[in-house]
């Protein structure tokens, strides 16, 4: 009796043995299957890994193109407007210099040449005119005291010789020469000490002719700068000797 109840022992615990393991390898089967269940639901609801990384790559090159083009467009401004100035600075510091220099010629011939002296602190005064220089030089005792910028006759029709200043006036008009002068003073005849000419009224200077000072201009009178004409209208005393050479 016991060899028997062991060996249905043994066959009991046998087939008990293989239930688990069927059970297990059936747990395991449903286990498998509900994973790949689980697995096509998820890929049916969210995109791939792969269909992420293409969106993002399309997205980062989307935005690549854009920058670039706005590179490329602020560079284009750039370069436009860096051509629009080295076009323009030229052409605006050209007319800056014109004006300065037709500011610098203006005053050349309506400032004073230097310092003018206050004449009445000097005596034995004299007038030199230099044709060859064009300058007119006022000395007191044979020593200048004041050197002037002046213009003579053209085609040398301004007298030489020893003269006298005589009288003077504020303003005169010559029609049959169409220009006058201000701060005249005589020295021979109708020759005069006389600023740069004017028009027909006093104060209108004709810029043309007073850019001449300083070379032959004249019809044989002394021009002289505005300034320098009214000092020398104003005290050069009458009967001063003037010696042009």
């Amino acid at each position: 009796m016991t060899e028997r109840r062991r060996a249905r022992m043994r066959i009991r615990h046998q087939r008990i043995y293989v239930v688990r393991r069927i059970v297990v390898a059936v747990c395991a089967l449903l286990c498998c299957v509900l994973a790949v269940f689980s697995t096509i639901d998820a890929q049916r609801v969210w995109p791939r890994g792969e269909s992420v990384a293409q969106g993002q790559a399309e997205v980062q090159g989307q935005a690549q193109k854009v920058s670039q083009s706005a590179q490329q467009s602020a560079s284009r401004v750039s370069a436009s407007a860096s051509s629009l100035g080295r076009q323009q600075v030229p052409v605006f510091n050209q007319a800056i210099q014109e004006q300065r220099d037709k500011e610098a010629q203006r005053a050349r011939w309506t400032n004073p040449t230097g310092k003018q002296p206050d004449l009445s602190q000097y005596s034995d005064l004299s007038v030199k005119v230099s044709i060859a220089k064009q300058e007119v030089y006022v000395q007191s005792g044979g020593e200048t005291i004041y050197t002037m910028i002046a213009s003579t006759g053209l085609n040398d029709t301004t007298p030489r010789g020893n003269y006298v200043i005589g009288m003077r006036g504020d303003h005169f008009y010559n029609p049959a020469e169409g220009m006058g002068a201000d701060y005249w003073v005589r020295f021979n005849g109708p020759f005069l000490f006389h600023s740069v000419p004017t028009g027909a009224n006093s104060g209108e200077y004709m810029e043309e002719e007073g850019n001449k000072l300083g070379q032959p201009a004249s019809h044989g009178c002394v021009r002289l700068t505005v300034a320098d004409a009214e000092w020398f209208y104003n005290q050069i005393p009458e009967g001063t000797p003037v010696a042009i050479a």
